[in-house]
């Protein structure tokens, strides 16, 4: 197989990552850039290289209204309210953890993915700022209602900062110089990499050190992530949806920020907290895999999604 097929290949890239993670663990102790850095400049890069696909001047957000509203259900009302479901099956940390995951946004990757997969990136990038803004609100009241805490909105808004505005103005300067919608995936699909490396690598040891509660936190996390996706592809599907806009859809309907519910999660309670997030990785990786293969298959005709 030839390199660069190899990268443009974003399940076989998730995969290898998944692999390397489990065998060997993620970058080593003492690297010289910590690890938080690492993942948060990892998602920085994917979302200033997917919102370089798009052209912003004249964009209209009132056509994304409908959009907007269903991103918004699928993600902080379906997906919140499955995961708070599931949070009473556990108690303690372990069931703080799950609520933190439920109060989350999706994950900023959705636009990566979206992009990678021939969605409609457009609708999928003005979907999440919506989100992101909504969650400076929504997040606090879920983790108040159900934890007594409500998350910093000065929090909130530092990731909304990192990785929403600073991307999009970077997007601007990528999008002249890199024309290439094969080049850009393969980059995007190199910081997914390092991304899962990064992060699914420093909750390795957390994982095999928690004992047999690890395989029902990470079967809920499968139960929910597949269940719920692949329920609300073909539904999504047999209702008429375009193609386009199923991708996006799926994505919100099944993808947390875990990244922020596992920092929140050591921050405000501790390690046995950030489990399920750590899980909910785990899962969402595979999932991404088993997306990217059977429901969204585009990209794989050739390697690399066609270019937009």
């Amino acid at each position: 197989m030839k390199i660069s097929s190899f990268l443009g290949n974003s399940s076989l890239m998730m995969l290898t990552a998944i692999i390397v993670v489990l065998t060997v663990g993620g970058f080593p102790h003492g690297f010289p850039i910590p690890i938080g850095d690492i993942s948060m400049i990892s998602l920085i890069l994917m979302m200033t290289l997917s919102l370089s696909s798009i052209e912003i001047k004249g964009m209209k957000i009132s056509h994304y209204k409908t959009d907007i509203r269903n991103a918004f259900i699928l993600s902080f009302v379906l997906l919140t309210a499955v995961t708070l479901a599931m949070a009473y099956f556990f108690t303690g940390d372990l069931r703080s953890g799950w609520i933190l995951e439920a109060a989350v946004p999706s994950a900023v990757s959705v636009i990566s993915f979206t992009c990678l997969w021939g969605g409609d990136t457009e609708s999928s990038a003005v979907s999440s700022v919506a989100i992101y803004l909504l969650s400076l609100f929504i997040t606090p009241i879920i983790t108040l209602l159900f934890l007594g805490k409500a998350v910093s909105e000065v929090t909130l808004l530092a990731y909304v900062g990192l990785q929403i505005v600073i991307p999009l103005l970077f997007s601007r300067v990528v999008k002249r110089f890199l024309t290439s919608a094969n080049i850009r995936n393969i980059l995007i699909n190199i910081c997914f990499f390092i991304l899962v490396i990064a992060v699914a690598g420093e909750n390795r040891g957390m994982l095999f050190s928690a004992g047999a509660i690890v395989g029902i936190i990470v079967a809920f996390a499968l139960a929910r992530t597949f269940g719920v996706g692949i329920i609300c592809n073909r539904l999504l599907l047999k209702s008429g949806v375009k193609p386009k806009s199923t991708v996006s859809a799926t994505l919100f309907s099944t993808y947390k920020n875990t990244g922020m519910a596992a920092s929140l999660a050591l921050v405000l309670l501790g390690p046995l907290a950030a489990l399920p997030a750590a899980a909910c990785m785990i899962a969402e990786v595979f999932w991404l895999i088993f997306a990217g293969k059977f429901l969204f298959p585009k990209e794989h005709a050739i390697g690399i999604a066609a270019p937009k």
